[in-house]
């Protein structure tokens, strides 16, 4: 047998070993193992969950609405009671036809400091009402629909009491 040369066969080993545990302090291996019980979804799944739900007979259920009741608090966000289609949704979806009057009545239900405000796309303040902390306060606005209106929220609390305004034309 011819000689081996072991200098070479030690270099090699050593590099490969190297090479094995730098792959798996650098987290190369994710997913090969069962090491990850759970794995992330993909980016389009999620998205598919937060879609909206479709539009069948949303048109009609808008159409002849004329007054918008809310609860605010400041945990469960905007609360919708009134029409029927938003009751006990959080943050609920509204639709308003361009140049109605609008009563929009909503309730202070947990006496933190609560406002309603419109504000328009570019983040800018349409239209608000006056803050009140009183648990149980009720505020009551006559808001006219414009095309700019974008979003309803409390001023106060505007990651956790938000909603979308669609704006229809008749």
């Amino acid at each position: 047998m011819p000689p081996t040369d072991r200098r070479s066969r030690r270099t090699l080993l050593c590099a490969l070993a190297s090479g094995v545990g730098t792959t798996l302090v650098a987290g190369c291996t994710e997913g090969m193992g069962d090491g990850e019980a759970d794995p992330e979804p993909d980016r389009d799944d999620a998205d598919a969950d937060d879609a909206d739900p479709p539009d069948t007979g949303w048109e009609d259920e808008w159409e002849d609405v004329e007054t918008i009741e809310l609860e605010a608090h400041a945990d469960d966000g905007w609360i919708g009671r009134r029409p029927a289609s938003i009751d006990g949704v959080e943050n609920p979806d509204i639709a308003l036809y361009e140049d109605r009057e609008y009563e929009f009545v909503w309730t202070n239900t947990d006496g933190d400091v609560h406002n309603f405000a419109i504000w328009d796309d570019e983040d800018e303040p349409l239209v608000s009402t006056s803050f009140v902390e009183e648990e149980d306060e009720e505020i009551t606005a006559d808001i006219t629909a414009s095309e700019e209106m974008a979003v309803y929220l409390c001023e106060t609390h505007e990651r956790e009491m938000e909603g979308s305004i669609e704006i229809r034309t008749e």
